[in-house]
Order: structure tokens, then sequence, then C-alpha cells
């Protein structure tokens, strides 16, 4: 049953890797419609998320902005099509400006290892294309898919344009800390919730949040530099504007919870470039200090 799903999943990906982005994109928009118009996990968790880092808004200022999460995350997910099914050339091509570019510029002059802290916001893949067109290979670490068939797919697709992937495992971690001692480039997602072990509680946008500690032990033990990186989709299927972000030097705190407190801050400096943009529809806040009581489990949400 898996490896039918997954042919059926590769299947929907291509074909909208088969249509220009404006169509996908079109594709995107109705499936966030679809999940706006009913109760869905998708609905209801944004809904949480978006009361618990915007409590100064009004009800209504964060239904317009629900409404427009939805829209623009189901784009993200259509996305996936033009991303996976062009030719790198063309994707890259997408790309009109580049923001802070010259920060990008001095972290690749530093002879350490360089982390790109890659947040959920706009669209991500790209950004992987943007270090192809540069010629630098980076190493990301990535959890696997559920489908074996679609799991093997994804990856040739994503190392297709010069990527290294390794997986959410021991050995995994394990290869980026090799990485980023060789002076290298490592991406990493930050703002997954990891294991209660593997994690420390730190303030993200007024919310006690579980933060993983790993970017914190990468650059205190092999000396790496950061920066913050997103791709902002632009109106009308414009293509993508890439952003750099300076990280603030508490991020390079021996304490593990100063440095995920400012990492978290950064996280949320790019988030106000376009809200609209972030995955809210994810489980962020769902373990909690103190016993303090799940806010999704709070909510009901199904």
């Amino acid at each position: 049953m898996n490896s039918f799903l997954g042919y059926l999943a590769i299947g929907f990906i291509r074909l909208l890797g088969s249509i220009s982005l404006s169509a996908a994109q079109s594709v995107g928009a109705l499936i966030g419609k679809m999940l706006l118009a009913r109760r869905t996990r998708s609905r209801e968790v944004a809904r949480v998320n978006l009361s618990l880092v915007y409590p100064d808004k009004t009800e209504s200022e964060r239904e317009l902005l629900l409404r427009d999460t939805l829209i623009e995350n189901g784009k993200a997910m259509a996305e996936t099509g033009p991303m996976w099914g062009y030719e790198p050339t063309k994707t890259a091509a997408m790309i009109r400006q580049v923001h802070g570019e010259a920060l990008y510029d001095e972290l690749m002059q530093h002879d350490g290892g360089k982390l790109v802290l890659a947040p959920h916001l706009g669209n991500w893949e790209i950004i992987n294309n943007y270090f192809a067109k540069r010629q630098h290979d980076i190493t990301i670490m990535y959890r696997p898919a559920k489908m074996p068939t679609f799991n093997e797919w994804m990856v040739s697709r994503r190392e297709g344009i010069g990527c290294k992937l390794v997986p959410t495992t021991r050995a995994g971690v394990m290869g980026l800390f090799s990485t980023l001692k060789q002076g290298e480039l490592v991406g990493f997602l930050p703002d997954q919730e990891p294991r209660r072990q593997s994690g420390v509680f730190a303030d993200f946008m007024g919310v006690s949040t579980l933060t993983p500690k790993l970017p914190h032990e990468m650059m205190k033990k092999t000396g790496a530099k950061a920066i913050y990186a997103f791709a902002k989709r632009l109106p009308d299927a414009q293509g993508f504007d890439i952003y750099f972000v300076k990280p603030d030097e508490e991020l390079y705190s021996d304490v593990a919870e100063v440095s995920a407190a400012s990492m978290n801050r950064g996280i949320a400096e790019c988030i106000a470039l376009c809200p609209e943009q972030y995955q809210w529809t994810y489980k962020r806040f769902k373990r909690q200090p103190d016993e303090q009581p799940n806010p999704y489990k709070v909510a009901k949400v199904p």
C-alpha cells in the first residue's frame, strides 16, 4: 500500500512539474481554500498558532492572516512540482533578487564551517538552487518520508541539483559535524520540534518553545558561523526573492538556552517580512514546560 501511495504522490508532483509556476500556484491556492472551508487539521493548528504568537491582533485580523496562510501554504505544497520537476536552470531563473547577498559572501569567506539556518518560510526548496547557482555544495539533514518509494525519489530530486542529504539519524548528525569541521556548508531547518532530550525551552514570539540544541552544538564544537536564509514568494507568480539575515552575537553563546532564544529571534525577524508565508500549519508548540497543557489538545484540534 505504501508503495502504491508513493507512486501516486510522485505522479501528482510530476504532473505539477509539467505545468507553469502560475498554474501550480493556482492549484495550491485552491488547496488552501479547501483547507480553509472545512474544520481541517491544518486550519485549526494554524488558528491555535496565530492566537498564541499574535495575541494583540483582533480576531478578524487573525482570521484574515489565517486565510492568507492556508493559501500560501497550499502554494508551497504545489510548488514542489516545479521545484523538483523543472530543469535546475529554469528553477534558478525564478530567483529575482537576493537581499543581503554580501552577508552570504562574508559567510563563505569564513575559514571554518558554514551553517545556513532556513526556517519553513516561503519556498525553502528554491534556496538549494541558489547554492547550486553559486557552485557551493551543501549538506542538508532531512526527515525520511514514510513511503520508501517516494523517499528515494525525493532524495534523488534534491541531490540532482548538487545537495547532499543525510537522514535524521545518529549517523546523519555525525555527517553534519564532519562536514562543518571540513569548513563546508550545511543547511538546517531550525524550527522543527525536537525530541525532549534534544531541545531546550526558549522564547519564540512570546511562547515558550522546545527548540533544537543541535545548531548550538554544531557551532560550539566546530567553530561554524551561521546565517538565516529564506525565499519569499512574489505575487502573480513573478518568482522568488532570496533573503539572507545576520544573527545576533548571542547565537554563539556557550549557554544553549541563550543561543536557542537568539535563534528564535532570528527566525521571528525573517517571519516578520512575510508572516502569511510561514508554516503555521505545523504543531510547533506541542510540548510545553512545567506540565503545561498541549494547546492543540485544549483546542481539540483534529
